[in-house]
């Protein structure tokens, strides 16, 4: 199984446009993709010390392509609240809609989804890589799209790419270990949360 870690980061916020369930409203700035190896950022803006980094860079419309080519090959999203966030968007705000056969074939991990279904509690990446890997995201969600708006395209698209490998790393620590490391809120301490992913 071919599983690719994909995020977004958004020009706007969700109350730029009257809430989350306003899906196509968003405008995405950015999306990368991880598969373990290689690194592709879709962008449009000009990212100049970015493309240094040895990554594959293409323009937003060339997405639609390769995550079809994806699914047509049997491969696997994968991502943090990619159910709720990030694949909707896809589908209602760019128009990619082989996004649909996604959902529906569910070819895709969502760790958000399946640690609150397994566990009843929600926990965010920044804590689950921080107690599992002592790693950390490189910025907070919410400035991304302010440093957007600043023109501050590498900095996002370098954190957009780091969220996507976060979340693979975290997914593979899961299948290897059994388990991922997180601090519960509800609980106020650290938890081994076991995983089957």
């Amino acid at each position: 199984m071919s599983v690719l870690a994909i995020d977004l980061e958004t020009k706007n916020m969700s109350y730029d446009i009257g809430g989350f369930g306003n899906t196509h409203m968003f405008q995405v700035s950015t999306v990368a993709t991880w598969n373990g190896k290689t690194g592709t950022v879709y962008v449009d803006e000009k990212i100049d010390s970015f493309a240094k980094s040895g990554h594959i860079i293409k323009s937003l419309s060339e997405l639609k392509y390769d995550l079809d080519d994806h699914f047509q090959k049997g491969g696997v999203l994968l991502g943090h609240n990619i159910k709720a966030f990030d694949l909707p968007i896809l589908r209602d705000s760019m128009d990619i809609y082989c996004i649909n056969k996604y959902l529906k074939e569910e070819k895709f991990i969502d760790t958000s989804r399946i640690l609150m279904k397994e566990h009843g509690e929600r926990y965010q990446l920044k804590n689950l890589v921080k107690c599992t890997m002592n790693d950390a995201k490189l910025m907070d969600s919410a400035d991304a799209p302010k440093l957007w708006k600043m023109g501050q395209y590498d900095e996002v698209v370098e954190y957009c790419m780091k969220d996507t490998q976060l979340v693979y790393d975290l997914w593979k620590h899961g299948q290897d270990n059994g388990l991922v490391k997180g601090f519960s809120m509800e609980k106020g301490e650290y938890k081994e949360l076991e995983v089957d992913w």
